[in-house]
């Protein structure tokens, strides 16, 4: 359409050429061709009106019917409220995801690791691009014949749930509690998230074994942390030194020194002391 403009002159599909010509064209507002070729104003003015006395009735009659569009059972709505939860029961029952592991694989296994979430409350953004992002890496991986297995997991130790679980207290129950009770309060909420997180990743249309996921807080999983831990043991990897302890005040606990964060230009106040120890 280089070198012309648009008139409205009654119909909005009508372009004409500002070189000088007195060609009309009619672009196809489903696919963007060109439908007609030159044709009189005095000509073109006569089709309108016939297709205007047609049916009179409808005052958008003169646009519709000057459009051509496939006749089709597709939904020109995506709909994805209701049409996503169909598809995904529909791989559900047909097991889709169990299916593509029992096929040949010409190119061999892929297996992603995923680097497990907080069971610490409901899923964000962060999650869903997190999962979404991996999950386009299974099924392209998957598409181009690799056997894909991917073991969702959850961390369900540490700090971030203790502190969601002491956000639910009150101040009484706080002074009534055990570091053992706290323990056993975490390990049920985790248990719960976990339940919940993975509700939202299979409705995200995440693929995985999701049945049979791991925890961190399973018996297996912490036997294998010290089977591992034995073996750093024996090999010498793990020593008793002397180093910093960085302790946070707010939440009473020892921080590690990857959860430190400072801005470029920040002024430390501590200082530094020397004292004498004893063994």
């Amino acid at each position: 359409f280089a070198g012309s403009s648009w008139h409205r002159v009654g119909d909005p599909f009508v372009r004409r050429s500002s070189t000088g010509g007195s060609g009309y064209y009619v672009a196809c507002a489903f696919c963007g061709a060109l439908a007609g070729t030159s044709r009189s104003r005095s000509s073109r003015a006569a089709s309108v009106l016939r297709l205007a006395k047609k049916k009179s009735g409808e005052k958008d009659t003169v646009y519709k019917d000057t459009v051509l569009l496939p006749t089709t059972t597709f939904s020109q709505r995506a709909n994805a409220k209701k049409r996503e939860p169909e598809l995904q029961e529909f791989w559900k029952k047909q097991e889709i995801y169990q299916k593509l592991q029992e096929m040949d694989h010409e190119n061999g296994s892929f297996v992603l690791h995923d680097g497990p979430p907080y069971a610490n409350g409901s899923l964000h953004m962060g999650h869903a691009l997190n999962k979404i992002l991996k999950d386009i890496i299974n099924k392209f991986k998957s598409a181009t014949g690799h056997k894909i297995k991917f073991i969702p997991g959850w961390d369900c130790h540490g700090l971030p749930i203790e502190l969601k679980v002491l956000q639910t207290l009150k101040s009484k129950e706080k002074k009534d509690l055990t570091p053992l009770k706290l323990r056993q309060q975490a390990a049920k909420f985790a248990q719960e998230t976990v339940q919940e997180q993975r509700s939202s990743f299979e409705r995200y249309g995440v693929w995985g074994d999701f049945d049979e996921p791991y925890l961190t807080l399973l018996p297996k999983y912490e036997a294998a942390q010290l089977r591992i831990f034995e073996e750093m043991v024996r090999g010498g990897h793990i020593y008793r030194g002397r180093k910093p302890v960085y302790w946070s005040p707010s939440t009473r606990t020892a921080l590690a020194e990857a959860e430190l964060e400072y801005p470029e230009d920040h002024v430390s106040p501590s200082i530094y002391a020397v004292f004498k120890c004893t063994e």
